[in-house]
């Protein structure tokens, strides 16, 4: 498969609505049933093409979640009260950035549906 150039990846990639693999499956060891089920069917769809240089594992691939309203409000609200509690996933100890995360794809997804 043929990569993109670095300048389109990055633009890709700062969207709130594009999310890592590590992201995405961190975030789903917090959830429960559905909600985790949405974002196992989200990562087993293809990634974006990365850079033919690019040097990031399978952790780095990038994909773009869309979800409804209501399962990602559900999703802020579990990643939400798991920072506030102070609670780690297997490879993070520090979920507050996954949070932001969260917040700026659910205000963008709001934005675009008015």
């Amino acid at each position: 498969m043929v990569g993109i150039d670095w300048q389109s990846y990055k633009a890709l990639c700062d969207r709130p609505d594009v999310l890592s693999r590590w992201m995405l499956e961190e975030t789903a060891t917090l959830l429960p049933g559905e909600t985790r089920t949405a974002l196992m069917t989200i990562l087993s769809s293809a990634p974006f093409p990365k850079p033919d240089d690019h040097k990031g594992g399978e952790a780095t691939d990038m994909f773009n979640v869309d979800l409804p309203p209501d399962v990602l409000r559900s999703i802020v609200e579990v990643v939400l009260d798991a920072a506030e509690r102070g609670l780690r996933t297997p490879r993070s100890s520090k979920i507050a950035g996954f949070a932001t995360a969260w917040r700026e794809l659910q205000d963008a997804q709001a934005a675009s549906r008015v």
